[in-house]
């Protein structure tokens, strides 16, 4: 709904939502199970009383939250659904709230037009509606196919065979190839959504490796700076030495590791005579 709602009392509230879904008095009293005068004395003014239950069933009825009929909330969208309501079992709600499924990750997936499309497409798939679709095609071609070699078996009739036998579909991998290129579809989509780190990661570890060369190379002024292969291990290794639960003795090990690494590449400066 793209309506704009300003703050407005309950009357106010019910009224622009009968505006807005064209809904008259009467129709909306047949809704919510009360006497069509009973709600036109409260719409007019008349009255004040409006039971609890009447507030519940106009929400349900226009599909939106109780907050947004009473007056104190200008979102007018529902935020509170029962289990039932949203067509979960409560082992999936259970795994929600838990944290067992990524919640954001859900919550973008919904969001996702094809991702919608995905549900209905694997929903086909369970119960064979688009499988039957493409049994019936196979099964049409397999006709054709016998009755082209029933009439003679020439060459010609066999070849017909075999190129009509050619356009048959495996039935289930056809559900399985669309639901896939759909979702990895989907899937992208949200990934451009969310943008990617991966350029700010590299461009902050090419920072941080200038940084690191300038402190080695500092008072070298010389075009090629001599740096050891301890020097850069310890400039590695000393970047996450003070981070909160680095282990040490793993980080010692990983700098004799780099120093063994890099004492291999190391080529010397003065070739032995030949």
């Amino acid at each position: 709904m793209s309506s704009t709602y300003l703050p407005a009392d309950v009357r106010t509230r019910i009224i622009d939502l009968m505006k807005e879904h064209k809904f008259s008095q009467k129709k909306l009293a047949l809704s919510i199970g009360v006497h069509e005068s009973t709600l036109g004395r409260f719409l007019n003014g008349t009255t004040e009383k409006l039971s609890e239950e009447s507030v519940i069933r106009i929400a349900k009825t226009f599909n939106v939250s109780t907050d947004f009929i009473l007056g104190t909330t200008e979102i007018l969208d529902k935020k509170n659904y029962d289990i039932s309501e949203l067509g979960l079992s409560v082992e999936a709600a259970k795994n929600l709230y838990t944290g067992k499924v990524k919640a954001d990750i859900v919550n973008r997936l919904l969001e996702n037009p094809r991702f919608a499309t995905v549900t209905y497409m694997i929903a086909g798939y369970l119960d064979d509606t688009t499988a039957g679709g493409y049994a019936a095609h196979n099964q049409m071609i397999a006709t054709v196919t016998s009755m082209l070699l029933g009439q003679n078996k020439t060459s010609a009739a066999v070849m017909s065979a075999r190129e009509a036998n050619s356009y048959k579909v495996p039935v289930y991998q056809a559900d399985l190839t669309n639901i896939q290129n759909t979702f990895m579809t989907a899937v992208r989509e949200v990934k451009k959504e969310v943008g990617s780190e991966l350029e700010a990661q590299k461009a902050l570890s090419k920072e941080i490796t200038a940084e690191m060369f300038t402190t080695l190379t500092k008072g070298q002024d010389t075009p090629v700076p001599a740096v050891t292969p301890e020097e850069v291990a310890d400039a590695i290794t000393g970047t996450i030495a003070n981070v909160e639960g680095v282990n040490q003795e793993a980080l010692d090990n990983f700098n004799q590791a780099l120093v063994g690494l890099m004492q291999t590449m190391v080529v010397p400066n003065d070739k032995p005579d030949e």
